[in-house]
């Protein structure tokens, strides 16, 4: 777990080259938050009036730090700031809710075959792969939880969003009364609202969550007594009918209104990337419409927004102490170099070996930097670059397979001694990669 909640004070200049500078002095003061009770959580969940507060609900748990839908991906994600867990559920061979997305355990751990096809000795004895799995990603200890594992972890703690399972709603169920957890669970589906009324009915403690899109927002309204705790609308123009300012309204008469911001086409190209670019690009602007609630893949800096931090000082150290590249601003004589949007980041990829782009940095503070690439890679071997100064090389470096081109992080490749002002550094591609770069930072040590 980061340090997070941490609002930086004092001057932070960042600089994107060529020349531009970014960030102002901030007023927060260095504040924590206690853990909210799962009364509040709770409370806030059934809580639909205007004005709210912000919930956050984290995709297949805190994956960047552990596996998809691990239990210590789902801790982390408690402990990171969100208040529902999202996670997917399948039934094995023998009846038993497990965690996993897929219908098939081929992508995330080192066995093969369909969930259903798999008893609970069977899928116990595979481990699951880092992040979000795939082929080339590193095996790592942890196993596949159960439902009664999870519900049992978060106890107490947080919602858990039952996904994928509702078809199998019926057997999650029997795991919530077993583990006196009904309601710590939101079943979430998009079935006929006769289907779902009938369900709810069954207990009041029940939690659903209706899902709609350009062909079902006309459901908002039609359900009998009980209506869902929210609705997951899905949009990928403005223009939809179910993201109308009056449909938002109608289902905020009764209900929470959740957005995917992972990215494109869950929520327009409203995005978590987009959002650590610019707020008004993603989370800002889709609580405009009057979203009161996210999934997201960025747990950490979501909550930090929320709880008041300017998005211009995320992961910056304070000072006048962080220099940041973006790559996509190469000088003038780069070689064959692409640059894609990756639901939100603007970041150079299809890197191929022999292409090289130059970059100047500006220093303002003379001493020893960390320089660290912010990288996303879908397979290993990644990648191998060299930085070049003024003819010194770095020497290789080996780029790191996070497990998805939308899974950023930063990377460190080296440290070297900067002196203020302008220096020129070329980054050389050793061979075909198939990671992206979003940006290269300086960290002052």
């Amino acid at each position: 777990m980061k340090l997070k909640k941490l609002f930086l004070l004092g001057l932070i200049a960042s600089v994107i080259a060529p020349v531009q500078q970014v960030g102002a002095a901030s007023s927060n003061p260095i504040t924590t938050q206690e853990s909210k009770s799962f009364e509040q959580i709770h409370s806030e969940l059934l809580d639909h009036s205007d004005d709210a507060p912000l919930m956050i609900m984290g995709h297949r748990g805190q994956w960047r730090e552990y596996p998809e839908n691990s239990l210590a991906a789902i801790n982390e994600a408690i402990e990171d700031g969100t208040e529902v867990v999202e996670i997917d559920v399948h039934l094995t061979a023998d009846g038993v809710p497990v965690l996993m997305h897929d219908t098939t355990v081929d992508r995330t751990t080192n066995g093969t075959g369909k969930v259903s096809d798999l008893t609970l000795a069977q899928i116990k004895d595979l481990r699951l792969r880092e992040g979000l799995g795939g082929k080339t990603a590193e095996l790592t200890e942890h196993a596949i939880p159960t439902l009664e594992e999870v519900m049992l972890a978060v106890k107490d703690r947080a919602i858990i969003n039952l996904d994928k399972g509702w078809k199998i709603r019926e057997e999650m169920y029997e795991v919530l009364v077993k583990t006196d957890t009904v309601d710590h669970g939101l079943f979430k589906g998009s079935p006929n609202v006769e289907e779902a009324a009938e369900f709810m009915a069954k207990d009041p403690e029940i939690l659903y969550m209706h899902i709609i899109n350009d062909n079902s927002a006309n459901t908002v309204g039609t359900f009998p007594g009980r209506q869902p705790v929210g609705y997951e609308i899905v949009f990928d123009n403005l223009l939809d009918p179910q993201i109308q300012p009056e449909k938002v309204r109608q289902i905020k008469e009764n209900s929470r209104v959740l957005v995917n911001v992972m990215w494109n086409g869950l929520a327009a190209k409203y995005t978590d990337e987009a959002s650590l670019r610019d707020v008004d690009l993603g989370w800002k602007a889709v609580t405009k419409l009057g979203v009161n609630m996210m999934q997201t893949d960025n747990i950490e800096a979501l909550d930090y927004w929320r709880d008041g931090g300017n998005m211009e000082h995320w992961e910056f150290q304070n000072g006048n102490r962080t220099v940041r590249v973006q790559a996509e601003d190469q000088l003038d004589g780069r070689q064959g170099v692409d640059v894609s949007d990756i639901d939100g980041a603007i970041a150079v990829s299809h890197n191929v070996d022999g292409e090289w782009a130059k970059y100047e940095v500006n220093i303002q503070k003379p001493g020893l930097y960390k320089i660290s690439g912010r990288v996303s890679a879908a397979a290993a071997p990644a990648g191998t670059i060299t930085l070049d100064w003024a003819g010194e090389s770095s020497g290789e470096i080996k780029l790191k397979n996070t497990t998805h081109q939308r899974a950023f992080e930063l990377q460190e490749w080296e440290y070297r001694y900067l002196e203020k002002g302008t220096h020129t550094f070329t980054v050389n591609v050793l061979g075909t990669g198939s990671y992206n770069l979003d940006y290269i930072q300086f960290d002052l040590q």
